[in-house]
């Protein structure tokens, strides 16, 4: 092979390399549906959920906007693709997204891990976006149960956990996705469909990811942050550990304070999918945002 390029003249020698490159890089972990017309806003998903979990805010927001649904592989569904990091890569793949789609004026919408990714996109690239809203997404998440925790100590804990997540069984899966989604989603109603989702997932992929969110740590970068942020923050489904309000709110505001125009605020009784236990809230908080110039 190494003779063989010696003999290829450059110009076929660059294409072949950028052919190898292309096919050496996994495919890509992003995939979108479109629904709607008017200006670009893209949905991105929290941890083992698919994009069905925006089914009421995609109704709510279609007549007016150009909803980008994001499916991530592995998110919802079995499909698998190796990521040396892959937090990163799909951080990278949205800002790929908007540029290869040339899209103007776009809001980027996330939840958890969505919400995460979207401040760490609009870090990454400061005048992409319009408006950034993260629902119960901060710059580190695993801070608000524990404010002193940092990547370097949380990486025998996300160890511990991605063991735990590999190893059981079906049915202990499927009981652990029950437990945790029960103390994430306070409409009981709204949690079996999303259970569903965990169990459809693939746990390699989503563990992966769990693992990064606790060693993925860009509060630092939030003063690159250009873009007008909104966070929304769930407090009540710590209440039973102690937490209050108040406590949850001064929590999110240190982990934003670096963002030069950062709205944030946290709901009432809402647990972790705010649209889901606190929908009127939600969209006062959402379409409120979206109508400042």
């Amino acid at each position: 092979m190494k003779k063989l390029f010696l003999k290829l003249p450059a110009v076929v020698l660059s294409i072949a390399l950028l052919i190898m490159a292309a096919e050496a890089k996994s495919e890509n972990i992003l995939s979108t549906t479109i629904v709607g017309k008017g200006q670009p806003m893209i949905l991105i998903h929290g941890m083992s959920c698919s994009a069905d979990v925006w089914n009421e805010v995609t109704e709510h927001y279609k007549k007016d906007y150009e909803i980008h649904l994001v499916t991530l592989k592995g998110f919802g569904n079995k499909e698998w693709v190796k990521s040396e990091h892959f937090l990163k890569e799909v951080r990278n793949e949205l800002i790929d997204y908007v540029k290869t789609n040339q899209l103007k004026n776009t809001i980027l919408m996330g939840h958890s891990m969505g919400g995460f990714l979207s401040l760490w996109a609009a870090s990454e690239a400061p005048n992409l976006f319009a408006k950034i809203i993260s629902v119960d997404g901060i710059p580190y998440f695993p801070a608000i149960q524990m404010p002193g925790l940092t990547p370097e100590r949380a990486q025998n804990m996300a160890q511990q956990m991605q063991a735990n997540m590999k190893n059981v069984s079906e049915d202990a899966f499927a009981q652990q996705q029950k437990m945790i989604i029960s103390g994430m989603i306070a409409t009981p109603e709204k949690r079996e469909e999303v259970v569903e989702m965990g169990i459809n997932s693939n746990r390699t992929v989503t563990t992966q990811a769990y693992g990064e969110m606790y060693t993925t740590d860009i509060r630092s970068e939030m003063s690159k942050v250009k873009t007008p942020v909104l966070v929304l923050g769930a407090w009540a489904a710590y209440e039973q550990y102690g937490s209050t309000k108040q406590a949850v709110e001064n929590n999110y505001k240190s982990q934003c304070k670096d963002i030069k125009n950062v709205k944030v605020a946290v709901a009432d009784e809402a647990y972790h999918f705010i649209f889901y236990d606190e929908p009127k809230w939600f969209f006062n908080q959402v379409d409120s945002f979206l109508a400042l110039k």
